[in-house]
C-alpha cells in the first residue's frame, strides 16, 4: 500500500454512530471490481498527537456506509486495498461516491453535499500527487538551484491555474479553497526549505549545494499564522522542517545535547499561538525519542507549566516513558563477565572513556562482516581514550575463545554463554551484532550508532571523544 500522508487534523474520534446533522457527515460508496472485502477511513484526531485512528468497514455486495462525526473542517483519507485518497469534509455533508478498483483515482467520482470539493480534491490529487513530473524526487531533486526554482515555480503555476479553473466551474466552500491554498504554499515552501539537505543525500559524487544568496528569502514572505494551516498536512511536514532549519542555521547540530532545548526555544520565540504549540509538540516528540534525557524534561515539564494541554502532556509522558530507558544521557545499564585471560571486567570499570560497545556471537554473518572494520577502528583510536568492548552471546566459549586468539582481535571482549542471560533483557538486544555508545560517566550517547561498515562512524566517535591519554585497550 502506498504510504499513509501525515493526515490532515480532525477534532473527532472516528466511530459509527448516529449523530446530529450539525455533528457528522455521511459517507455512502459503491465499489466495482473491490480490491478487498474493506474500506479503512483513517485520520489523526489531533495535529498535535500524531497518532492514526482507523474506522474498518465491511463491504455488503461492494457497497458501504459510514456515519463520522465532525466538528470543523478536515481530512480523513479512505484507504481500499493498495489505494489511498484524501477526502474533505465539514459538518453536513452527505458524499456518495463510486469507484472501480482497477482505476481507483481515476475513476472516482463524488455526489452529495461536498461533491465539488472532493471531485476536485480527487482530480487535483490525480494530476499533482501522482504524476511523476510534479515530484521533487526522484529527478527533480538532480536540478541546479536556477532550474530548480523554475520547476517549483512552474508546479506552483499550475496548481493555482488548475484551482481557478474548476472554482470557477463549480464553486467550492472558501474554507476548502483556503485549505487547498495552504497546501500549495506550503509543499512549495517545504521542497525549496529541504531542497539543499536532500539534493546532498541523494546526489553522489557532485559538489554540495549551498544556496546562494536569497534563496530563503521565501520564508519572511509566509503567512505562518493563518489558523487554516493546521488543515494541511504539508504545512505540518514544513513546520517541522522549519524548526530544525531554524536551530542549523544557528549552528545547532542534531548530535548536541542542547540541540532540542535550542530548538524548542527559538520556535518558541519565533512563533506565536496554535502554530507555536504545535511546533513545540513537534519538537517534544523528537526530544522524547533522540533527544538528551536531562533536557528533555525539563521542556516537558516546562511545556506542562505553560501551554495547558494536558492530553499532549499525557501522550508525551506515556511516549517518554517508553523511551526514557535507552534515552540519550540515561545510565547504560552495568555488568560484569568474564574477559579471554579469565578476568572478571565490568562495564563501569572504563568510565572516563568513551566506549563502542558491540554485542556479537561467531556463528552469525554479519557479526563477521563487522569483525575486520572493528579491527581497522581499534588502531585508528589507539592511544585515545576509547574502548571498544565486545560481548560475545555465544553458546560455543571455546569457539570464542579460538576466534579471539587466531585472529588477535583487538579490543576488550568478554563472554556471556546464555541468550536467556538478564544481559540480553537489560538492554532488550533481539538480535546480535548490535552497538551502543557510551559516554565517560556511563550514559548512553546512542543506542544504535552505526556499525563498523559505516566510515561515517569514525567521525561520530571523533566528534564525542574527549581529549584524554588513556589508551585504548
Amino acid at each position: 500500500m502506498k504510504q499513509l500522508q501525515l493526515l490532515l487534523p480532525l477534532a473527532f474520534l472516528l466511530v459509527v454512530q448516529n449523530l446530529s446533522a450539525q455533528n457528522k457527515a455521511i459517507i455512502k460508496g459503491k465499489i466495482q471490481k473491490p480490491l478487498s472485502e474493506e474500506v479503512i477511513l483513517a485520520s489523526y484526531p489531533s495535529p498535535l498527537i500524531p497518532e492514526e485512528v482507523q474506522t474498518v468497514v465491511k463491504l455488503n455486495e461492494g457497497k458501504f456506509e459510514l456515519e463520522v462525526p465532525v466538528t470543523q473542517a478536515g481530512i480523513v483519507e479512505l484507504v481500499h486495498g493498495e489505494e489511498v485518497m484524501p477526502v474533505y469534509l465539514e459538518p453536513g455533508y452527505e458524499l456518495n461516491l463510486t469507484f472501480n478498483g482497477d482505476k481507483f483515482l481515476k475513476s472516482i467520482k463524488f455526489e452529495g453535499k461536498g461533491a465539488n470539493e472532493n471531485n476536485l480534491l480527487s482530480q487535483y490529487t490525480s494530476r499533482f500527487d501522482e504524476e511523476e513530473d510534479y515530484q521533487v524526487l526522484p529527478d527533480n531533486i538532480k536540478l541546479r538551484e536556477k532550474e530548480f526554482v523554475v520547476f517549483l515555480d512552474a508546479r506552483k503555476e499550475d496548481q493555482l491555474d488548475f484551482l481557478e479553473k474548476l472554482t470557477d466551474k463549480k464553486p467550492v466552500s472558501e474554507k476548502f479553497k483556503a485549505y487547498l491554498l495552504a497546501e500549495i504554499a506550503f509543499s512549495y515552501a517545504n521542497d525549496k526549505l529541504t531542497y539543499a539537505g536532500l539534493r546532498e543525500r541523494v546526489v553522489i559524487n557532485d559538489a554540495v549545494i549551498k544556496p546562494g544568496a536569497g534563496f530563503y528569502s521565501f520564508l519572511d514572505e509566509l503567512d505562518m499564522q493563518n489558523p487554516v494551516n493546521l488543515l494541511s498536512p504539508s504545512f505540518i511536514t514544513f513546520l517541522r522542517n522549519y524548526t530544525t532549519f531554524m536551530a542549523q542555521s544557528a549552528g545547532y547540530k542534531e548530535a548536541d545535547k542542547t540541540y532540542y532545548k535550542a530548538s524548542y526555544e527559538l520556535a518558541r520565540q519565533k512563533l506565536q499561538g496554535e502554530v507555536r504549540t504545535l511546533a513545540l509538540a513537534q519538537i517534544l516528540k523528537q526530544a522524547v525519542q533522540k533527544g538528551h534525557v536531562q533536557y528533555t524534561e525539563a521542556l516537558l515539564l516546562d511545556f506542562s507549566a505553560n501551554y495547558n494541554k494536558p492530553e499532549v502532556d499525557a501522550y508525551l509522558g506515556k511516549l517518554h516513558a517508553i523511551n526514557k530507558k535507552f534515552g540519550i544521557g540515561s545510565p547504560a545499564p552495568d555488568f560484569m563477565l568474564t574477559n579471554i585471560d579469565g578476568q572478571k571486567v565490568s562495564l563501569s570499570d572504563f568510565k572516563g572513556n568513551l566506549v563502542y560497545l558491540s554485542f556479537w556471537r561467531t556463528n552469525c554473518g554479519l557479526c563477521m562482516v563487522d569483525l575486520p572494520h572493528k579491527q581497522e577502528l581499534s588502531k585508528k583510536f589507539a592511544g585515545r581514550n576509547v574502548v571498544f568492548l565486545n560481548v560475545a552471546i555465544d553458546d560455543n566459549e571455546q569457539a570464542w575463545r579460538q576466534m579471539v586468539r587466531t585472529r588477535q582481535l583487538q579490543g576488550v571482549h568478554l563472554y556471556q554463554s546464555s541468550v536467556d542471560a538478564d544481559l540480553v533483557k537489560q538492554y532488550e538486544l533481539k538480535d546480535v551484532p548490535a552497538y551502543f555508545l557510551i559516554d565517560e560517566e556511563g550514559a548512553f550517547i546512542s543506542v544504535k550508532p552505526r556499525r563498523p561498515t559505516d566510515r561515517e562512524i569514525e567521525k561520530d566517535i571523533t566528534r564525542h571523544l574527549t581529549t584524554g591519554s588513556a589508551s585504548v585497550r
